[in-house]
């Protein structure tokens, strides 16, 4: 794997945590963008720095160590707002519908998991992604393609996207609560959960190499709108993992954030 953005990474941001338990205990961590984390996040596309409240995320490091930082390299208002103290005490990105973060990543993938932390905080939005992937532009309509974590058009839930438009796999979700969301994809399945209940699934095939991960975005350019509401967290696993690890991290991601998970 590559990012056309490298830099050394700062050893402070992969020390183990204070509760124990670290996501990269667990095999296959491509990705982890942690906007609580102020010592990852920059106000320009350059690297980390001191972000202030209200200010502009133009950085988030990458700190499974895998080199997919997020960036934008647009203007001020092209980026999400650094919302501080706003959940449980931490700090999160703000999208106002116009924001997008993007890495230049390749990865070829035939299963993943994704887990991102969120909250719907407008009814407006429409076919935004929470996390997507794509190739040279698309994300969804090519065979192979799927959007992980998107909001289904139509209801207050999250959905992925697979073979055509059209929502599969929507688990519902309660605006202006904040939410845990898990895509999990083993290949042959999609398997998406809220707070770690029970999987809405759809059966689709992954096998794709991907170059292009984005949090906030809306593809291919100029469809639809983008994210109009909260991302705490998000990250990424390069295979299918198991029910035991799948619920370490939820559990994990539930007590940081003051979410009840199953």
């Amino acid at each position: 794997s590559s990012s056309v953005f490298t830099m050394s990474m700062n050893p402070r941001l992969l020390r183990p945590l204070a509760s124990g338990f670290n996501p990269r205990s667990i095999a296959g961590l491509i990705a982890w963008w942690d906007f609580s984390d102020a010592a990852t996040l920059g106000p320009t596309s350059a690297g980390p720095g001191t972000v202030s409240n209200n200010g502009p995320i133009k950085y988030v490091a990458d700190k499974s160590g895998a080199g997919a930082a997020m960036l934008q390299t647009g203007a001020d208002s092209a980026a999400p707002t650094y919302l501080a103290a706003a959940q449980n005490g931490l700090g999160v990105a703000g999208f106002d519908g116009g924001d997008r973060l993007v890495s230049t990543f390749t990865k070829t993938l035939t299963s993943q998991t994704v887990f991102a932390v969120a909250r719907l905080t407008s009814a407006a939005a429409s076919n935004a992604r929470l996390f997507t992937q794509s190739d040279a532009g698309n994300d969804f309509n090519t065979s192979g393609l799927y959007i992980p974590l998107q909001r289904d058009v139509a209801n207050e839930g999250i959905a992925s996207a697979a073979d055509t438009s059209t929502a599969r796999a929507i688990v519902a979700v309660t605006y202006d609560t904040w939410f845990l969301a898990c895509s999990r994809h083993t290949g042959a399945e999609i398997q998406n959960r809220v707070n770690n209940g029970s999987a809405a699934t759809y059966l689709h095939t992954l096998n794709k190499e991907w170059t292009r991960f984005s949090i906030g975005d809306s593809l291919p350019s100029g469809f639809g709108v983008t994210w109009r509401d909260r991302v705490a967290e998000v990250l990424v696993f390069s295979r299918s993992i198991n029910d035991a690890e799948m619920n370490a991290v939820a559990r994990w991601l539930g007590k940081k954030w003051n979410i009840t998970v199953a």
